[in-house]
This record gives C-alpha cells, structure tokens and sequence, in this order.
C-alpha cells in the first residue's frame, strides 16, 4: 500500500491530451480519462489539485463512512447563504441531528400522505396551460413549488412571490458550483432583491408558527415533534428549514422532466406502452407504491439515469483513508463522481440510449445509480422528487397529448456543476376520452 507522499504519484489526466474547457466553461471527458486511467486520478481544477474518485468503486468508498468527508469544508454557499445550521454543510453528530429534526418533513411517508393534494395542484396546473405553449422547465418548477405551498408548507404565493422564490433558487444553486467567483454572482441586486424578499418572507411565517399559528403540514409536524422531544426550536434554525420544504427538488425534478420527457416522445414504441398502462391512473394507486405502473417506474429510473442533477460532488477528506492502493490525506481536495457508473458499458447496456425497458424485471446495484448520492448525506429531497415525478408524467400522459417545440440539443453531461438543463416549449392539447371511467375526478380545492 503506498503512503501519504505517493499521492504526487497519482495518473494525471493532463497526460491524456483531453480536453479541459468548451465554451468557457471546465470540462473534462472523465469517462475516457476513467477508462485510460483508472478509478482514481488527478487533475487542476481552478488553481488547486483535486483527487478525481470514479466507478462503483469509489460509491462503495464514498458512502461507507460520512465522517470520513468535512461537507462543513467543501460546501461553504450553502453556509455562507443558507446559515451556519444548514444541513447540507453540517457534519457528523450536528448533521445526525438534524437529519432526525428533519425526519417529520421529508421521509416517504410524511410526503406520500399528501398524494391527493398534489395531484389535484398538478391536474389544476395542466389543466390551467393547455392549448398554449410553455416553457417546461418553467412550468414544473412553479407547478411544484405551488403543491408544496398546499402540503409540506402551507403559505399563499402569489405570482410576485413565486418569482422570487423560484428566481431565488436557480441563482443559489448555480452560484454554488462557481468557486471565489460566487461572490460577485451572490452581490448581484437582482440576488440581493431575491434573497431578501425570500427569507423576509420565511421570517413572518416561521414568526407566526412560533407565535402560536399552526397548520396541518410537514413543517407543523416537525415543530411538534421537535417540541415532544425536547429540542430547541428556534427561529433562525427554522426559516432555511421551511426553505427547503417549500423549495427541495422542485428545480432538479424540473430539469429532470425537462430532458426526459424530449426522450420518451422521441420514441414512440414505449410511449404508446406507458400511456396505455397510466389510462386508468389514480392517484390512491399510488398509495401502495408503484407496483402498479411498472412501466412509469422504469420510465423514470432511466429519466434519473440519464439526466441526474449533480454529476459530480466536491467533497474534502476530514479522516485519512486507502482508495485503490493510495491513501488520501486530511485536506484532500476530491471530485467525486457518482454518476459515472450511469454510462459504463458493463452496468447497462448500450448506456446512451434512453432505454426504460432495461429496468423491467431487473435489478441493478445500488452502487451504480448515484443520482441521490448515499449513506446519511443522501439527497434530502429524494422523496419529494419520487412522489412530484410520476404524479406529473401520469396525469400529463393520461390527460394531454403533448409535443414539444424545436429539437434543441440534449447531451449527457458529467461534468461538475454541469447539470442537464435545455429551454423546451411544450404545447398539450386535451385527450377525447373514450374510457369514461378513465375520466379524472374533479379536480379538488387546494
């Protein structure tokens, strides 16, 4: 096994003669660099040295121990924007506390209990744009986040607010890939506005609750919870907490459902399959899982597959430890990326094509699909987006036919802070219904 000072020995990917930019932007061809180089390489990435760690392999490192990782290091936007208690930046014991603190807002069954309600804001919100063309990615993200004001975070938004709080979200998330220039896109008036008007707007309600107001939501859930067991439950804390109930996942589900759904029209054979089984959808089906729409579940495995949100994750070394036959340092400074396993030949086949087939009747590893990340970091939205997904491709397929406008280039991408996104317009037009049992229930007050 080699030690500490053998990590100047590491393969270098500059000795491949790849690329580095395109477009002004950092980009590195890491599925040739993985193949030529192995699972573990080094790199220059804005200045300073990273250790690149890939494959199942690493997953399988990666996730084995969190404590291994300073996520207090590597993650300093979401702190320096978010406060010194957000989740994502916390570590170790603080982090567990917070997870459990958490726990009441975003585990499968305190999200699934509001299947009904979401469905019906989703229905309403098809039904509001059809027979006009929209921006899809647009679309989803304001759809979503108005069923999360109706479930996990009871509050009115208006169309000032929701533009705020939307506007808000992609500006913070994009300027956390930016390094030190991140500075300079958080000090834009347009952010400041956005930011100011967001959690102005959380600080009244947050205020409310504490003051006695209460609501049957996810964040009431959480408070009492909190209270029962003897936790603090104080403003600050709470304000980026209702954030992420109100805000997690929608933009991810929304670049998710963007790209995919350019790919599942595109192939006619299993679209006519999928709308066949999604006729008869209702959502008290889903209830009990997805054991009914196995076609939908696999629709949206491959869509995760293909277009997950976060391809690669910084990461920094808090505890030493050995990854094929070296040993990373305190300090280290580590890309990891967890979704490459996504396009290697020998995990799926033919891995560039949109295929939801592959996922009837077969297991992969769990190693292999790094879309929510794993272990006590995993995504803490993951619920949310499994629940928004298939009750929006199941009432848009069940109810609507749907084109989308142009044929914009979609390509898969695994760079860091590099997600899947492309400005589609879509246009649905209402299906004649010739099963009326199939007809949707009314759609109900929300």
């Amino acid at each position: 096994m080699l030690d500490c000072s053998s990590m100047d020995s590491l393969p270098d990917y500059s000795s491949l003669g790849l690329p580095t930019e395109r477009d002004g932007m950092e980009q590195f061809d890491h599925l040739q660099a993985y193949r030529r180089l192995g699972p573990i390489y080094q790199l220059q990435f804005r200045g300073e040295r990273h250790v690149v760690i890939a494959g199942m392999e690493a997953n399988e490192a990666a996730w084995r121990n969190p404590d291994q990782w300073s996520y207090h290091e590597a993650l300093v936007p979401f702190r320096e924007i978010m406060g010194p208690s957000h989740v994502t930046q916390l570590d170790g014991d603080p982090h567990r506390r917070k997870r459990r603190n958490l726990r009441n807002g975003f585990a499968m069954s305190a999200v699934a209990r509001h299947l009904p309600v979401i469905d019906a804001v989703l229905r309403k919100e098809f039904a509001r744009a059809c027979g006009q063309p929209v921006r899809l990615h647009d679309f989803f993200m304001t759809a979503l986040t108005q069923a999360n004001s109706k479930t996990v975070l009871h509050c009115e938004l208006n169309t000032e607010a929701l533009a705020h709080f939307i506007a808000f979200e992609e500006e913070f998330i994009s300027g956390t890939i930016l390094g030190e220039a991140r500075h300079g896109h958080y000090a834009r008036p347009s952010f400041v506005a956005h930011r100011e008007f967001v959690f102005g707007f959380l600080r009244e309600l947050v205020s409310g609750r504490l003051a006695g107001e209460t609501q049957p939501d996810s964040f009431q859930d959480m408070i009492n919870d909190r209270r029962e067991r003897g936790e603090p439950v104080e403003l600050d804390e709470l304000i980026p907490e209702a954030y992420l109930l109100l805000m997690a996942g929608t933009g991810n589900t929304a670049k998710m459902l963007n790209c995919g759904l350019q790919h599942l029209l595109a192939n006619p054979s299993w679209l006519g399959l999928l709308e066949e089984e999604l006729s008869g959808y209702r959502v008290d089906q889903f209830m009990a899982g997805m054991g009914a729409f196995p076609r939908l579940k696999a629709t949206l495995m491959e869509m995760e597959r293909m277009f997950p949100a976060a391809p690669i994750l910084s990461r920094v070394v808090e505890i030493p430890f050995q990854f094929s036959g070296f040993e990373l340092p305190r300090g280290t400074r580590v890309l990891h990326l967890q979704t490459l396993p996504h396009f290697l030949e020998e995990v799926y086949d033919e891995p560039y094509r949109f295929d939801p087939s592959r996922w009837i009747d077969r297991e992969y590893p769990k190693k292999a699909h790094g879309t929510f990340g794993g272990s006590t970091h995993i995504c803490l939205g993951m619920n949310l987006v499994r629940i928004h997904s298939p009750v929006a491709i199941a009432n848009l397929l069940r109810d609507y036919r749907v084109s989308l406008g142009g044929d914009p280039d979609i390509v898969v991408n695994l760079n860091y802070g590099v997600p899947q996104t492309a400005h589609l317009t879509a246009h649905w037009t209402r299906r004649i219904l010739t099963n009326p049992l199939a007809a949707p229930a009314p759609v109900a007050q929300t």
